[in-house]
């Protein structure tokens, strides 16, 4: 992820031999992120809360130790702060992507196997938003839907295997160029059975397996990802007089960039409203950058299916959409920390009916070790 520069690696060139530096076979590093967030005008609790996430990590770098096939990666994570989002908006597409309730453990514990270097394969405790649906130029954005769908994030019974709590799981990719096909199998349960905030460390499909697929493909300098999910397991349905449902559904993403200096990407996703709130997922948006600031603008439009709005949320009378504009800047002030004023203004929070837009200002710095 971080590589020398170009004219770096020039210069070595140019340079005379010299003997090379020994590899470390273990490499450590750390990230504090944490918003600032104010509810403004519309908020049904006006306030100021803090919300943060701690990252330590330490890689095993096997071509350094003679084993060139082979890599691995410990992160342990605690974060901190209040439920915003529900607290103070109501909103269902949460505010930041850090809010979360979980005790400190550790979130990822893998080991990857690269026999070639278009075959992979990943063991252990994954975060699935690092391997599918990565949403490269919506990473910036602080609304959590910019990271992943909704259409994905929200299934399971407490979620899949993403922020805050991983499962056991496996992925392979297969990889030629910009093409690309990944193959997952996660535990469908992400935490203990009696406590989704603890770990639990159980092989792949023990309470079930969710199974997701993804295919890259370029459409011109533009990249083309699509893909599907479904659980090997029922659900209860939405509505109580319904068998169990199947959680599934299906997602597209094109990306790329528009000007040297702007990029862009749109994403659609949709899941079985039977078993799901969401049943359509639409977002995107565009970052530019200008000097030493990315500057951003993006939309998130979570639609709730029928069932949902029948029996879910105010029976009958719930909004058929939540839908989140956002607009954010970032800019390094050292080599070690950015800053990111926010703004984002949420409309029909929660789908309930009645329920004020909601405009929210935030502020978020970014600590990295080693820096970026």
């Amino acid at each position: 992820m971080r590589q020398p520069s170009s004219l770096a690696l020039a210069a070595l060139a140019l340079a005379a031999p010299a003997p090379a530096a020994a590899q470390s076979v273990l490499d450590f590093g750390a990230s504090y992120t944490a918003d600032m967030l104010s509810a403004l005008s519309g908020s049904p609790s006006r306030g100021t809360d803090l919300v943060g996430r701690a990252d330590a990590w330490l890689d095993f770098d096997g071509p350094a130790a003679g084993l060139d096939t082979l890599s691995a990666r410990i992160d342990f994570m605690a974060i901190h702060g209040p439920d915003f989002s529900g607290r103070r908006v109501g909103a269902y597409q949460t505010v930041s992507s850090l809010e979360a309730d979980s005790s400190p453990h550790v979130y990822e514990a893998w080991v990857q196997w690269k026999p070639s270097p278009n075959v992979s394969a990943k063991a252990g405790l994954i975060d699935l938003n690092a391997e599918f649906d990565i949403q490269n130029t919506g990473a910036l954005f602080v609304n959590s839907a910019f990271g992943i769908g909704p259409d994905i994030s929200q299934s399971g019974l407490a979620g899949p295997s993403i922020f805050p709590m991983t499962a056991s799981a496996l992925v392979v990719r297969l990889q030629g160029g910009r093409k690309a096909l990944a193959l997952g199998v996660f535990d469908a349960l992400a935490g203990a059975r009696d406590d989704p905030r603890k770990l639990a460390v159980r092989f792949p499909g023990t309470t079930g397996a969710l199974l997701i697929a993804e295919a890259r493909v370029p459409v011109g300098t533009w990249l083309l990802q699509f893909g599907g999910w479904h659980y090997t397991k029922r659900f209860e349905a939405l509505v109580p007089a319904e068998p169990p449902a199947l959680a599934r559904g299906a997602y597209a993403m094109l990306e790329g960039a528009v000007t040297r200096k702007l990029s862009a990407w749109v994403r659609f996703g949709i899941a079985d409203a039977r078993a799901n709130p969401v049943a359509a997922y639409a977002g995107g948006g565009a970052v530019a950058t200008l000097g030493d600031w990315r500057l951003g603008i993006a939309a998130a439009h979570a639609r709730l299916g029928q069932a949902a709005r029948e029996t879910q949320v105010a029976p009958g009378r719930a909004r058929r959409a939540e839908t989140v504009l956002e607009l954010t800047a970032q800019r390094p002030i050292a080599p070690w920390l950015n800053i990111q004023p926010d703004l984002q203004y949420v409309i029909h929070p929660g789908w309930a009916p009645g329920a004020p837009n909601t405009l929210v200002f935030g502020l978020r710095f970014s600590l990295a070790i080693p820096d970026s």
